[in-house]
């Protein structure tokens, strides 16, 4: 079964544009990727959300194309699964490479984070953030792999636990530690736009 074969499309005759946004669209593709790999394995929805961790209705929102899971649940899905996460995402054969919007959290409001798959088996991500002045990405994090701090606009603070705070401004970039708890967050003079570049296990 083929992603696309899941996606509600319209045919024209007239030229008329696709009633689905692209939102729609990633959503219907990661849930059929989803609802795929989980009947591959024969487990039922019950079963495979017991794995994750989430109440049935939640896999049952994203299989249908109703729910855009969150970067967190991304992984969660890919480690009960499992499979990397950005075998989760539209694959090759619909663009020549993923590159996905979706939510940080459930929070009305929450920043949209800009998820690329990388090449063969997905080594890396980058992520695309847009916080407002004093904003945070989430909070303090500790991971294994590597992240790279790339500034685009503003001026972002990346804080270490116990440790100094190092400001990254804009046309700049830090090699942030993964190794110890960290967290980073537009400054309060303004707005920021960053990426931020990791292996695989980053964000997960």
């Amino acid at each position: 079964m083929r992603i696309q074969d899941c996606i509600p499309t319209m045919n024209s005759r007239a030229g008329l544009r696709a009633v689905l946004t692209e939102r729609e669209i990633t959503t219907a593709r990661i849930g059929a990727q989803v609802r795929s790999l989980r009947v591959e394995r024969e487990w039922s929805v019950t079963d495979f959300a017991l794995r994750v961790g989430v109440a049935p209705h939640v896999v049952a929102g994203i299989e249908d194309g109703s729910r855009l899971p969150t970067v967190e649940l991304l992984y969660r899905l890919a480690g009960a699964l499992p499979v990397a996460a950005g075998d989760l995402l539209p694959g090759a054969d619909l663009r020549p490479r993923a590159e996905v919007l979706l939510p940080l959290s459930d929070a009305p409001g929450a920043p949209v984070v800009q998820v690329i798959g990388g090449g063969p088996g997905n080594p890396t991500q980058t992520y695309l953030f847009d916080l407002a002045a004093g904003e945070s990405d989430g909070g303090f994090s500790r991971h294994p792999g590597e992240e790279l701090l790339v500034v685009m606009e503003g001026e972002v603070v990346c804080s270490i636990l116990d440790g100094p705070d190092v400001r990254v401004r804009a046309g700049r970039s830090h090699a942030v530690r993964t190794d110890v708890p960290h967290a980073m967050r537009a400054s309060d003079a303004g707005p920021a736009r960053f990426l931020l570049v990791c292996t695989d296990a980053c964000r997960g």
